[in-house]
């Protein structure tokens, strides 16, 4: 399925702000964990910055983007200046096994960003019921899906060490249609048994939705930086 032009729009929005905070701590060398096509590798390496990507789902065809575990990553010590993770780490299993090997091969950091939602907004409350929803859904058919990671968690989940930690939240309000929303759950609803409560949950959700509208998701980028 095509991604409906507002959403898409949206998610550069989002994948912008993260490379710009990127650009400005000025890498040399990046590991992107769970690079998905590359994009962000394409774009660093056009920018003239040494880049990696590693995914699980990679096809293996370019050098650049390895076909590999984040439990278990396949290079040294040190071997990246930064290690960037966007819109990673709810779809990680084990968020502390994975964030122990980044921090192993980073030699000053790693950059984080995860989705955010803007719950002191009543829409965007309502934006987040329907992300739990749709994760659940994702992880009812076997994937990892999880509801996203606060900065807490993420702190926490790091290996033991000295780290200097700074959280940026960052969000464009931006409607988005009903019918984007229904497009990509119906693919979902369809999979459900009649009485299943997932469905009397969707359709709460979306008399929520008619009455008071969706708006996107934010992000919150998080810079873990290394001390000597």
């Amino acid at each position: 399925m095509d991604r409906d032009p507002d959403i898409q729009r949206e998610w550069l929005r989002l994948f912008d702000r993260f490379v710009l905070r990127l650009i400005e701590l000025e890498p040399e060398s990046v590991l992107d964990v769970g690079c998905g096509r590359g994009v962000l590798v394409n774009q660093l390496s056009q920018a003239g910055i040494l880049a990696t990507g590693i995914d699980p789902q990679a096809p293996g065809n370019d050098p650049q983007i390895i076909r590999g575990d984040v439990e278990q990553l396949p290079f040294g010590a040190g071997d990246f200046e930064w290690v960037t993770l966007r819109h990673v780490p709810h779809h990680l299993s084990d968020l502390p096994a994975a964030l122990r090997e980044c921090v192993r091969v980073a030699r000053k950091g790693l950059l984080i960003a995860e989705p955010w939602f803007d719950l002191s907004d009543p829409v965007q409350q309502i934006a987040e019921r329907w992300d739990r929803w749709w994760k659940r859904q994702h992880e009812r058919n076997g994937s990892v899906h999880r509801p996203c990671i606060p900065v807490s968690e993420i702190a926490a989940a790091l290996p033991e060490g000295d780290y200097d930690i700074e959280a940026e939240h960052y969000r464009h309000v931006a409607n988005i249609t009903q019918q984007a929303i229904e497009d990509l759950s119906k693919p979902l609803l369809d999979q459900l048994p009649p009485e299943d409560p997932d469905r009397a949950e969707y359709a709460e959700i979306t008399k929520q939705i008619t009455e008071r509208g969706f708006t996107y998701n934010g992000t919150v980028i998080v810079t873990v930086r290394l001390q000597a």
